[in-house]
C-alpha cells in the first residue's frame, strides 16, 4: 500500500503578496523533510507551483492531479513527480482525497473553497478520515472562520473536530498529521 502524503489546496493566482509564497514554499519544504509527498492540483503558479517547488527542491515528491484539459492547456508544473491525469475535477478531487493522510487550506478563490468545503463535508459525513487544516496566513481566512462560526452557533452545522486552524507552516503540518503517528516529526 503506497503511503499517504499531504494534500494542499491552494491559490493558483500569481499576483499575490509574498508572505503568502513564502508559506507555501515553506510548507513544501517541510512536508518533503517530513518523508512525505504534497498532493496538489499539480499547478505551475501562484501558491500550487510555490508549494511543488518547496518540495522538489527539498528532494521531496509530488504528485500533481489534473483534469485532462488543464494539462492540454499547459497549466501543469513541469517538475512534478508524478501527474495523475483525471477526467473530471469531480474526480480530480477524489483523488486527492484518496491519496492524503491530512488536508491543509492555504489562502485562495473559489476552487480552493470548493475544495476545502467538501473535504470539511466528508470529513462531518465520515468519508474522509484525515485531518483538515486552514492555514490562516496573515488573517486571509478571518472572516471565512466567523462566519463558519455562526453557523456552527446556530446550529446550521458542527464544527468541533471538522478543522483546525493553523498560521505557521509548521503548524500547520503538524495538525495535518495529528490524526496520524506524530514520530514522523521527530526529525525536526
Amino acid at each position: 500500500m503506497e503511503k499517504k502524503g499531504i494534500a494542499v489546496y491552494c491559490a493558483s493566482a500569481p499576483d499575490i503578496d509574498k508572505v503568502y509564497f513564502d508559506f507555501a514554499r515553506e510548507l513544501g519544504t517541510l512536508i518533503a523533510k517530513a518523508g512525505l509527498q504534497v498532493v496538489n492540483g499539480g499547478g505551475r503558479a501562484g501558491l500550487m507551483g510555490a508549494t511543488i517547488e518547496g518540495a522538489v527542491d527539498a528532494g521531496g515528491e509530488v504528485t500533481g492531479v489534473l483534469p485532462r484539459f488543464m494539462v492540454e492547456k499547459g497549466w501543469d508544473h513541469k517538475d512534478l513527480t508524478r501527474r495523475i491525469i483525471t477526467e473530471t475535477m469531480h474526480e480530480r478531487k477524489l483523488t486527492i482525497a484518496e491519496m492524503s493522510a491530512g488536508a491543509i487550506a492555504l489562502p485562495g478563490g473559489v476552487g480552493t473553497l470548493d475544495e476545502l468545503f467538501e473535504i470539511i463535508t466528508w470529513r462531518q459525513l465520515g468519508l474522509y478520515d484525515g485531518s483538515v487544516v486552514i492555514a490562516n496566513i496573515d488573517g486571509f481566512y478571518d472572516h471565512l472562520l466567523a462566519h463558519l462560526q455562526g453557523a456552527c452557533d446556530r446550529h446550521f452545522m458542527r464544527g468541533r473536530g471538522l478543522w483546525s486552524v493553523a498560521t505557521t507552516p509548521e503548524e500547520a503540518l503538524r495538525m495535518a498529521l495529528d490524526r496520524q503517528e506524530l514520530t514522523i516529526l521527530e526529525k525536526y
